[in-house]
């Protein structure tokens, strides 16, 4: 048995130069030149059947883009939101948990001892002392561990902060 070798698609119609569109549908043929076999495609609205020395043909399709795995959102624009949250103290929550990830990712750091009696009320609130070495920019973010009733709206919530469409 032979083998040949015929290349993939160049998704581009052979005659009118257009890319393909995801989804789309084209012709694809097979041609004989000399002792080679030469793969081209075309568009179904200027396909009038297969060219003359054609070996074979077929209907394809040009996938679809597929959801592909989000893309995790730039180390600065996470600390900005990192500031922007610890504004609102309603979100103390949210900032506590945004920057442990931070940590886990190793863009911020615990310095000191890391977790330490706030000056202005020692017995109420606990905070870790965090800082970004590339900025030198410190951050005392309150600990604030979530009820059961906030997790599934804190989770969401950081989903749409970590990750951004590529």
């Amino acid at each position: 048995m032979q083998e040949y070798s015929i290349h993939r698609s160049q998704r581009r119609c052979q005659q009118t130069d257009r890319a393909f569109a995801p989804g789309e549908s084209y012709y694809s043929v097979v041609l004989v030149r000399g002792s080679e076999l030469i793969r081209m495609d075309f568009a179904r609205d200027v396909w009038n059947g297969p060219p003359e020395g054609t070996v074979g043909w077929w209907l394809s399709r040009m996938p679809t883009k597929a959801p592909g795995k989000p893309t995790p959102a730039p180390a600065a624009v996470l600390l900005k939101t990192l500031e922007t949250l610890l504004e609102d103290p309603s979100k103390q929550a949210l900032a506590y948990l945004l920057a442990l990830i931070l940590v886990r990712r190793r863009i911020l750091v615990e310095r000191n001892s890391g977790i330490e009696e706030s000056d202005e009320s020692p017995s109420t609130h606990p905070f870790l002392h965090l800082t970004h070495n590339a900025t030198n920019r410190d951050f005392d973010i309150a600990i604030c561990e979530p009820t059961p009733e906030q997790l599934d709206l804190l989770q969401a919530e950081l989903t749409e902060l970590l990750f951004c469409e590529a």
